[in-house]
């Protein structure tokens, strides 16, 4: 036994060897007033009994206690009746109604759980299938863009294309957030080119970019990186979305975009900076949070999701993440990527 085991069970039991302390005071005074001759003899004897059973009775409290202590936690994961009765025969009927109040309210509290979870699976489930569902209209509404576009004006298609361009951006948003929420997310990881994947996502936005007066100058090269294409595009996706809702509308706006490998942190990257209106500094350390879309005059364009998620699956993916910004004249965000090895070590 420990002494912090022993300082325990004394602490716990001090009521007891209190009482049996003045209980002994008095019997030592009897025995003072009956057998004067023997008192010493007498009080030694007591107190020697009386150690005796105060390190027995501790003894016996902790050989007990183990078992207790499993009981116990048997009945916090399963509340159950057999666990129940199990949990008084340890604790004695004294604690009955303390323990059957725990149990019922434990049980309530575990279907309560139960149904909950069967909702969110439910709800997940509902959300994945709304979201491969409203595709299909989607896709047919970019076949039809792309076949009339020659019949609408210039302006016309680019509105259209606009709104499309966001619906479909909201509707990724929804089946990422979705997919975190699962306990277990299955990424095909592969070999990936980074200039493909992002020149797919500049595809996507091009009337985005072209409504927004948005150029892009790229400098990338071919780097070998291993991750999840479909997750990566979105990733450089929402990486440009908010670059672009981010520009500044006074001035001729730019998206430098550049690959290549970090000597110093030993590491691929892609960088993306714009000549946007950047984020406050003081702002910097939340501009991954949910919800969060800054302290300016186009914080109502933004639900604030879309770089909530980038991290969250930049995490998942074992890629860093480097920030800086000027306020008022930029922000440059880079994706740090392991190297090939250190993904398949992982």
């Amino acid at each position: 036994m420990k002494p912090r085991d022993w300082f325990n069970i004394l602490k716990d039991s001090r009521h007891w060897i209190l009482l049996l302390s003045i209980s002994n005071v008095f019997f030592i005074f009897l025995a003072w007033l009956a057998y004067p001759e023997t008192f010493e003899i007498l009080v030694g004897i007591m107190i020697i009994f009386s150690v005796f059973c105060i390190v027995f009775g501790m003894l016996l409290v902790w050989k007990k206690q183990p078992k207790q202590n499993e009981v116990f936690y048997d009945f916090l994961l399963k509340p159950s009746l057999e666990n129940e009765h199990r949990l008084i025969e340890c604790m004695g009927d004294l604690h009955k109604k303390e323990v059957n109040y725990l149990a019922n309210k434990l049980r309530i509290e575990k279907d309560q759980l139960d149904d909950a979870r069967l909702q969110s699976i439910n709800y997940e489930e509902f959300i994945e299938s709304w979201v491969h569902e409203i595709k299909t209209p989607i896709s047919l509404a970019t076949f039809v863009l792309a076949n009339r576009k020659e019949e609408m004006s210039k302006l016309v298609y680019q509105r259209l294309e606009h709104a499309r361009i966001s619906i479909s951006d909201n509707v990724d948003q929804i089946l990422f957030y979705a997919r975190l929420q699962a306990s277990h997310i299955d990424y095909h990881l592969e070999r990936v080119s980074l200039n493909l994947c992002c020149e797919d996502a500049l595809l996507e936005l091009q009337a985005l970019l072209a409504e927004k007066e948005v150029e892009v100058i790229s400098q990338m090269k071919d780097v070998p990186i291993v991750s999840d294409k479909k997750t990566l595009q979105f990733i450089f996706t929402q990486l440009l979305v908010n670059a672009v809702k981010y520009s500044n509308e006074e001035i001729k706006s730019f998206i430098w975009i550049k690959t290549g490998f970090n000597n110093v942190k030993n590491r691929y990257y892609f960088k993306i900076s714009d000549n946007g209106i950047g984020v406050l500094n003081s702002d910097i350390p939340f501009i991954f949070d949910k919800g969060f879309t800054g302290d300016n005059s186009n914080r109502n364009k933004s639900s604030g999701i879309g770089l909530f998620l980038v991290k969250k699956l930049c995490d998942e993916l074992k890629i860093d993440i480097e920030v800086k910004s000027d306020y008022g004249k930029g922000f440059e965000i880079q994706l740090l990527f392991p190297i090939i090895k250190d993904v398949f070590n992982s």
